[in-house]
């Protein structure tokens, strides 16, 4: 069972669809699961704030556009790279524009400002069923 955060700018409820849907094929491909298999991969949407939060700075590396977290069991040197890939190559379009590159296309000037896609991968424990779940021991006061 995979589990993926993004981190990213606030996108509008239809992009998030079709990049979540994206990415559990990409998933399902590249981590060579049973179609089944797609009902039990989470993706999370984390909105990285503009003005910047002390928590997320340490997850978002400076300048990157998107982070991926990808944490899943077996995760192999092939395919974390098949998956950082074809994650890369459907993230990258979707991507913002950033202002310099704006102001250089109304300049008449083509700005090359690449994309940038951080992936981290964490390999997920046998004794851990679910990374995202609180432990309720500590919601009791």
């Amino acid at each position: 069972m995979p589990y993926l955060r993004l981190y990213a700018r606030e996108l509008p409820i239809e992009q998030k669809r079709v990049i979540a849907q994206k990415l559990i094929d990409i998933t399902l491909r590249t981590f060579k699961l049973r179609a089944n298999q797609k009902y039990q991969t989470s993706i999370q949407f984390i909105t990285r704030q503009v003005s910047g939060v002390d928590g997320l700075r340490a997850t978002i590396p400076r300048g990157a556009d998107f982070t991926l977290e990808v944490i899943g069991h077996n995760l192999t040197e092939e395919k974390k790279k098949a998956f950082a890939e074809e994650a890369a190559a459907m993230l990258t379009p979707m991507a913002p524009v950033r202002l310099a590159s704006r102001i250089a296309r109304l300049l008449g000037i083509k700005a090359k400002s690449p994309q940038q896609i951080a992936l981290q991968f964490n390999e997920l424990s046998a004794a851990v069923s679910d990374p995202f779940v609180v432990d309720s021991q500590q919601l009791a006061a």
